[in-house]
């Protein structure tokens, strides 16, 4: 299977759509988080089932399920905390908590309009031009990268000026979105930044996690939170199911400190990736040099410095899907 890589609104993760998922998980309240979710293409698809198969729709069932949960003091702290996008960001390392906050059991439908919401709502509307560009022009991007909208929202947050640090990333993105709309949009209507930037199948994140670790250890373990599992996300997630499979992200922060740690990194050359991929493959009796899976240099580390870069000068998080 496919792994993309999104850019991710955490302003808009943070301040509407989990504050929306608190108050219906912990009041019974639907009026927020239902508006979001009609506006999802899961609920739209979802409107042209048969009347006898309405009883399955994912809306009517993940609300079956948030009716049926436990409610408490001690339940419902915990389901404030899993529906804070910073308290549950500074538990969900599960290589570090074994049991950060978490639902009594997992739900695909609950899991679905999350990431449906999600999806909708929070993914970067703009387009990465910067994904064929030659690994020489990343240096040259890091000396302005000082100057850049991404390091002065990220001033103007930390000073509590929220509003204005909202109206400045706003003006990077109208800037930065220069594309005509028919070149951004495909054949079904969808913009790139919907079908993300694909940094190859499944055995690729090896390949980039093993890369990483050569460049630096905290670019290695910012990656694994992005992409390799290790951090947890509020109701989980399945791989390979529509909805259901984002299975990582980094919060705007964790992205700057991933930019930095690539800000003079080149990617591997195509060729050298796919011999060096050859060369494991292959059958031979000769005794030859072993290689682990990760050892192999990755053909994708080209887009994943590019919207990283990107990303990072936007003041916008990560979201990986597999």
């Amino acid at each position: 299977m496919t792994v993309r890589v999104y850019g991710f609104n955490w302003e808009t993760y943070a301040q509407r759509v989990m504050p929306a998922f608190k108050l219906w998980l912990t009041q019974g309240d639907d009026s927020l988080i239902y508006p979001l979710y009609t506006q999802t293409r899961c609920f739209r698809e979802e409107q042209f089932l048969p009347p006898a198969m309405q009883p399955l729709r994912t809306w009517s069932r993940a609300q079956a399920f948030v009716q049926q949960l436990p409610q408490g003091s001690h339940t419902r702290r915990e389901y404030e905390v899993l529906c804070s996008a910073e308290e549950f960001t500074e538990l969900s390392d599960s290589y570090v908590h074994r049991h950060p906050p978490q639902l009594y059991q997992n739900t695909d439908a609950l899991r679905a309009v999350w990431g449906a919401t999600v999806a909708e709502h929070c993914l970067a509307c703009f387009h990465f031009p910067l994904l064929h560009t030659p690994p020489t022009v990343v240096p040259e991007l890091y000396q302005q990268q000082e100057q850049s909208h991404g390091d002065i929202v990220s001033l103007l947050q930390s000073a509590g000026l929220h509003e204005l640090a909202r109206q400045i990333h706003q003006q990077s993105l109208e800037e930065d979105n220069t594309v005509p709309a028919t070149e951004e949009e495909g054949e079904d209507g969808e913009t790139p930044e919907m079908h993300g930037t694909e940094i190859g199948r499944h055995p690729a994140t090896l390949h980039l996690r093993g890369w990483l670790a050569s460049v630096s250890i905290r670019s290695m373990a910012l990656f694994e939170l992005l992409a390799c599992g290790r951090r947890l996300l509020p109701f989980g997630y399945r791989t390979g199911e529509p909805y259901e499979d984002f299975v990582g992200y980094l919060t705007p922060r964790e992205v700057w400190q991933f930019s930095r740690c690539l800000r003079y990194v080149q990617a591997p050359n195509t060729e050298e990736a796919r011999a060096s991929y050859a060369f494991l493959c292959q059958s031979s009796t000769e005794e030859r040099a072993f290689h682990m899976i990760d050892e192999i240099l990755p053909e994708h580390a080209e887009s994943l410095l590019a919207i990283t870069h990107k990303a990072a000068q936007h003041g916008l998080g990560l979201l990986c899907s597999n």
